[in-house]
């Protein structure tokens, strides 16, 4: 995974929104779940877990955290074959070790049984370690520079969501739109150096927390009970605003101009089973389809950013336990499945309605 320039798609943060927020109003009744009271609470888990459970005048706050890790290795050969066996030149192999630990809060009020509000601010801390060979132009010396961020507000957001249709079976389609503001540190204008003893490495001089531009997603998500098992699934668009910047260059000489960052495809799907009365499994995937960022320096052309495209899919396993009717404690665990999505990311929520 590139550790820069920082996209929030959000692979990595950007993933835990996906699936949108759909909505049944009166999941419990739909679901028949009155005529279950074994089931009733882990029922009702899954579908807050989905965001599906809504009741008019209803307040949910849902502190969490989060923990993700990436990395990624390059190997640069910079000469030529000689006899059609033997590489003489320069072997550079580099390697770059991301971890991520977010803290968020999210507020969440239904004024009807049928829409709601939802307002969410994450605090980013980052750390980045560089490593490569090269030390006073030795091929055997490696040298490393550790980035760290302590702690940053990331980028907020506000999402609305509306149930276009449900039935008594415990279905809903559900639209969202949700807005994402620049409150986290842009990763435009960032100085790139290079270590003085080694000039194969260059790093950062510090660490964005945001996007840097307004996105705007719009989406749809679908659920359906099939007992035992839960069936939901969504598809969304992201499309981020451009916007002009006092300094893209990521030299010591400002540079100002324009960037457009990469609009965004996601779509994804999965399974939950309530165990019992308190516990659910839940099983999905994600993907995101990430296109190029463009920049426009001052007084020249749009062009695009090699490398910065990509594709983003991670394998979800998920486990909800219900206290009480009130508080759900939910841990995730996804697994990245391509070079563009975190490692890992393991996160804690505890969605508690009041």
């Amino acid at each position: 995974m590139r550790p820069w320039p920082y996209r929030t798609a959000s692979v990595a943060l950007l993933l835990t929104g996906v699936f949108g927020r759909p909505v049944v109003a009166h999941a419990a009744t739909a679901l028949g779940v009155e005529h279950k009271p074994g089931t009733q609470e882990s029922v009702q888990a899954v579908y807050r877990q989905q965001n599906a459970l809504f009741k008019a005048g209803q307040i949910i706050l849902q502190p969490g955290v989060s923990y993700a890790y990436s990395d990624s290795n390059a190997l640069t050969l910079n000469g030529f074959l000689a006899l059609g066996a033997i590489f003489l030149g320069q072997i550079n192999v580099s390697k770059v070790q991301s971890n991520i630990e977010t803290l968020s809060l999210q507020a969440s009020y239904a004024p009807t049984n049928r829409m709601e509000l939802s307002a969410t601010v994450p605090y980013l801390a980052r750390q980045s370690s560089y490593e490569s060979v090269g030390v006073n132009g030795s091929s055997l010396q490696a040298s490393q520079q550790d980035v760290t961020n302590k702690g940053q507000i990331g980028d907020a957001s506000v999402a609305l969501y509306y149930q276009l249709a449900g039935d008594s079976r415990g279905g809903a389609t559900i639209w969202n739109l949700t807005a994402k503001g620049p409150t986290g540190r842009s990763p435009y204008g960032i100085p790139v150096v290079t270590q003085p003893q080694n000039n194969n490495l260059s790093y950062p001089t510090s660490l964005p927390t945001g996007n840097g531009v307004w996105a705007v997603s719009t989406g749809l998500s679908f659920i359906q009970s099939l007992s035992p098992a839960i069936l939901f699934g969504s598809l969304s668009y992201t499309y981020n605003i451009p916007r002009n910047f006092g300094n893209i260059s990521s030299t010591t000489t400002p540079q100002s101009g324009a960037v457009a960052p990469g609009n965004s495809f996601s779509l994804g799907g999965g399974t939950a089973f309530a165990l019992n009365q308190r516990i659910s499994l839940t099983l999905s995937m994600d993907e995101t389809f990430i296109a190029a960022t463009q920049i426009k320096p001052q007084g020249g052309s749009w062009q695009t950013v090699v490398g910065s495209s990509g594709n983003a899919a991670v394998l979800n396993l998920g486990l909800s336990y219900a206290r009480s009717r009130h508080v759900t404690i939910v841990t995730n665990l996804a697994v990245g499945l391509t070079k563009d999505a975190p490692n890992i990311d393991l996160s804690f929520t505890m969605p508690t309605s009041f």
